[in-house]
């Protein structure tokens, strides 16, 4: 048998958007072992056939290692929300294609394996972390992508997941097709303070940066819980952003009592959101040969 073990993420941390995503140690797995038919086990029925995600990485996996697609009985143990902004379509995709490298014993690099997520994600940065662990900074170069990993200080986090899926897709429509230059100056700014405070465990700054101009204010219209939490957190000087395309936020600190006051406070005044404590994980996805 074969196991992976895939981490969520949070991708775009506020002002890393499509370019900075984060590994959190809240981990899906999926067991692996040989069948005579394709068998899927642990997910909604709908999920069941041949056109899963994991499946789908898989067989990708084998025509770039020029295989044959063989038989196995999949069955997946995950309890990451799906459509809410914390990559579980990444996870399937990365545990289609370390599953495949193990099966075949392959040896693949994780750069191969990014190449390979990447082609079926369309961009890297939520595979990324999901491969390498910690932060990732990451862009396409003439169809490859490149990364790097930000190690981060020991932040603690938390995950608010509103009862109700965003689409990706939806969340992309409402964005603008412009920016103003002065907006864009102020978005590197805040992006390359972001990734240093991430290091370095500056919170104070790592707060402060956490202003976007490219996606959020369009985004947080699609997440009525998105205004007032913010404001506590402001309140609260948190770091905070939408995770992903939501409709998840995340909010992050080395002071677990500031953590605590704000879990309280959102599961007193919105009970409809489930609050997480997490971790940022400090490994990507892993094997496990039986």
């Amino acid at each position: 048998m074969i196991t992976v073990h895939v981490p969520a993420t949070s991708a775009n941390c506020c002002v890393g958007f499509d370019s900075l995503g984060m590994a959190i140690d809240w981990w899906a797995t999926f067991h692996f072992e040989p069948s005579d038919t394709l068998k899927i086990t642990g997910c909604p029925e709908e999920y069941a056939d041949k056109n899963n995600l994991v499946v789908q990485a898989f067989q990708t996996t084998c025509q770039y290692l020029d295989q044959e697609m063989p038989a196995f009985h999949l069955d997946i143990d995950s309890d990451i929300p799906f459509s809410r902004g914390l990559g579980s379509s990444s996870t399937c995709v990365v545990a289609g294609i370390l599953a495949c490298d193990a099966w075949f014993e392959a040896q693949m690099n994780k750069m191969e394996i990014l190449k390979i997520a990447t082609q079926i994600e369309g961009h890297p940065d939520n595979v990324a972390p999901c491969i390498f662990g910690q932060a990732v900074t990451s862009f396409m170069d003439q169809g490859q992508p490149r990364m790097m990993i930000v190690p981060c200080a020991s932040y603690h986090g938390l995950a608010m997941i509103p009862d109700y899926p965003i689409v990706t897709n939806e969340a992309r429509k409402i964005l603008p097709q412009s920016l103003p230059y002065q907006e864009a100056v102020s978005q590197v700014g805040h992006a390359l303070c972001f990734i240093q405070a991430l290091q370095v465990g500056n919170e104070m700054i790592l707060a402060r940066a956490c202003q976007d101009f490219l996606h959020e204010p369009y985004r947080k219209k699609l997440i009525p819980d998105y205004d007032p939490i913010h404001s506590i957190c402001q309140e609260l000087d948190l770091a905070m952003w939408i995770s992903g395309s939501g409709s998840t936020m995340l909010a992050l600190s080395m002071d677990l009592q500031r953590l605590e006051k704000l879990k309280q406070t959102v599961e007193k005044e919105s009970p409809h959101i489930l609050c997480r404590r997490v971790r940022v994980a400090s490994k990507g996805a892993w094997v496990e040969n039986e």
